[in-house]
């Protein structure tokens, strides 16, 4: 009997993501995730790598939003300088690496198709894209 709340908890917690996924609000418990991956020579070749399998076909390779596959209405430059916490701060790496995560409306979750590691360099990437390519509004 032991089991059944902590089964109950899990599936009350699983059920609550989608609802946040949804518009995009990141748990405060995911904003102060520190990232593990360091960047160096070795991981930003990694991360463009994963970025570019995962990430370019909608976003483009340079972040503006004109993929192949699809397009969006914003940049991710124009995301990454949206003030989100308290003081006009932008994202913080957790808030990045959960929306990867999670997704939301067109963007998948990739929890399940990319490991810890690469949703992290994913991170690493967004942070070395260069200026915003064609200036959109924020999504």
């Amino acid at each position: 009997m032991t089991r059944k709340p902590s089964i109950l908890f899990a599936l009350a917690l699983t059920a609550a993501v989608p609802a946040q996924a949804g518009n995009w609000n990141v748990p405060s418990a995911a904003r102060d995730l520190a990232n593990p991956v360091p960047i160096d020579p070795a991981t930003t070749a990694q991360a463009a790598q994963v970025y570019s399998r995962h990430c370019a076909a909608c976003h483009a390779e340079d972040g503006g939003g004109d993929g192949t596959q699809t397009q969006v209405d914003y940049s991710l430059q124009s995301i990454l300088a949206t003030p989100t916490q308290p003081g006009g701060q932008p994202l913080t790496d957790g808030e990045l690496y959960w929306k990867i995560t999670h997704g939301v409306g067109k963007m998948p979750a990739f929890a399940g198709k990319l490991t810890d590691a690469e949703r992290w360099l994913s991170v690493n990437h967004l942070r070395r894209l260069p200026p915003d390519p064609k200036p959109k509004a924020a999504h």
